[in-house]
């Protein structure tokens, strides 16, 4: 199994590694086997899908929990469009922008 090396602030792995530790998310235990891991990560395509993945998770999770993020709902909160953005350009964005640049860029497209 070939893995490729994937650069991405430190930030951004300890919080992966947090959720993969407290999600207990098997298939990336060994990219993030700790809180306290550092970059950079080596991935494998079947460890970049999980995480884009689990990306994708914390998004629809953000969804759930700040519903009134979008400023045309009509019980808009801007205190909710904030912590939505700060997932999506956060985890997210971040996340798929690493990934897709170690590996080919469109390659995970089916799961966004």
């Amino acid at each position: 199994m070939i893995k490729r090396e994937v650069l991405m602030p430190v930030e951004l792995v300890n919080e992966i590694a947090q959720i993969v530790g407290k999600e207990g998310y098997q298939i990336l235990k060994d990219a993030f086997p700790s809180p306290d891991v550092t970059p950079p990560i080596f991935l494998s395509e079947d460890e970049a899908e999980a995480l884009i993945d689990l990306a994708i998770i914390e998004k629809k999770k953000a969804r759930l929990m700040y519903p009134y993020y979008d400023d045309e709902h009509p019980l808009y909160n801007e205190e909710h469009e904030q912590k939505f953005d700060d997932v999506q350009m956060g985890i997210y964005e971040k996340t798929i922008y690493y990934v897709e640049s170690a590996f080919k860029r469109g390659q995970f497209d089916h799961l966004i």
